[in-house]
C-alpha cells in the first residue's frame, strides 16, 4: 500500500499543490485577468513538458524521411539514361576525325583515311569495281571524290547532280553520262559488327516512294571487311544491287583493321624509350 502511495498519490497531490499556486500567483500579478485565463495559460505552459511515450518515439520515426533509399537515388542521378549515352556518343563522333572510327564492342580503332584522298595529298584516289552482273564498271572514292578532274559541265552529270558531292558513280552506256549512286561521306559506322559507308542522294532511280510518291535516288553502301596479309591497299568488289537503286560493295583492306591512334603510339614509344 505504501508502494502505491509513492507511486500514484503523491505524484498527482504534488502536480495539484504546483497547479493551485501557479493559478494564486496568476491572480496576484494579473486583476483583469480572470481565473479562467489564468488556469489556460497555466495548462499551456504544462502542456509543454511533454512526457514521451514509445508510442509516440514509433511514429516520429515514422513521420522522419526514410533515408534507406538515398543510395538507390543517388544512383539514379550517377547513372545516365540513354539519352545521355546517345548525345555523348555523338559528341565523340563530332571529335574524331573524318574517316577514323571508334569500334563500339571492341573500342579498336578504325582509320580509313589511307583509303581516301585525305592521305594522298587531296589527290583522289578512285577504286574500280567491275559488276560483272550489271555490265557496268563502278569508280568509288572512299570518303572522298573519286573525280580525278572536275566535271563543271552540267550535261555530263544525270540530273544536275552537283559533281564535286559525288563518292561512287558509273557511266551510262546509253546516253554516256556520268550517273552518281550517293554523295560521299566522311563518317563510317559500325551496323553490328560490320563496318559500313553509306552514300545517299544520288541521281534518280525508276522507284517511287509509296509513301510520298516521290522519285528514290540511288545510294550505296560500302562494307569493309579486316584483311591483314592484303599488300595492296584494298580491293573493292561489286556485291549486287535492288532495283537500280541501291548498290552493295565490299571493301578488304588492312586499313580497315583495328589499331590505335596515332597519339597512342607516340605515347606507347615514349614510354619504351624511357623504361630503356
Amino acid at each position: 500500500m505504501s508502494k502505491l502511495v509513492r507511486r500514484t498519490i503523491l505524484p498527482a497531490l504534488t502536480l495539484s499543490l504546483i497547479v493551485f499556486y501557479f493559478i494564486f500567483e496568476t491572480s496576484k500579478t494579473s486583476r483583469d485577468t480572470s481565473l479562467y485565463d489564468a488556469s489556460s495559460q497555466i495548462f499551456d505552459s504544462i502542456s509543454h513538458l511533454t512526457f514521451s511515450s514509445p508510442n509516440d518515439h514509433n511514429n516520429q520515426q515514422q513521420q522522419q524521411p526514410s533515408t534507406d533509399n538515398l543510395p538507390l537515388l543517388a544512383e539514379q542521378v550517377k547513372s545516365p539514361n540513354k539519352e545521355d549515352e546517345k548525345e555523348k556518343e555523338k559528341e565523340k563522333e563530332k571529335e574524331l576525325d573524318p574517316c577514323t572510327v571508334f569500334n563500339p564492342i571492341s573500342k579498336g580503332f578504325i582509320d580509313l583515311r589511307g583509303l581516301s584522298s585525305i592521305s594522298n595529298e587531296g589527290k583522289a584516289l578512285p577504286w574500280i569495281s567491275k559488276g560483272y552482273d550489271s555490265g557496268k564498271n563502278y569508280t568509288i572514292g572512299v570518303c572522298s571524290n573519286p573525280f580525278k578532274k572536275q566535271h563543271s559541265e552540267v550535261h555530263e552529270i544525270q540530273d544536275n547532280v552537283n559533281s564535286s558531292s559525288i563518292g561512287a558513280y558509273y557511266v551510262d552506256p546509253q546516253t554516256n553520262k556520268y550517273v552518281s549512286i550517293g554523295q560521299y561521306s566522311t563518317t563510317p559506322k559500325f551496323r553490328g559488327r560490320k563496318l559500313t559507308l553509306t552514300y545517299e542522294n544520288g541521281s534518280y532511280c525508276d522507284a517511287v516512294d509509296s509513301k510520298t510518291n516521290t522519285r528514290l535516288r540511288k545510294s550505296t553502301i560500302l562494307t569493309f571487311t579486316c584483311d591483314r596479309e592484303m599488300s595492296a591497299r584494298a580491293s573493292v568488289s561489286f556485291i549486287g544491287q535492288s532495283n537500280e537503286c541501291t548498290y552493295f560493295f565490299e571493301v578488304r583492306s588492312h586499313h580497315a583493321c583495328p589499331t590505335a591512334p596515332k597519339a597512342n603510339n607516340l605515347a606507347v614509344i615514349w614510354i619504351f624509350l624511357l623504361i630503356k
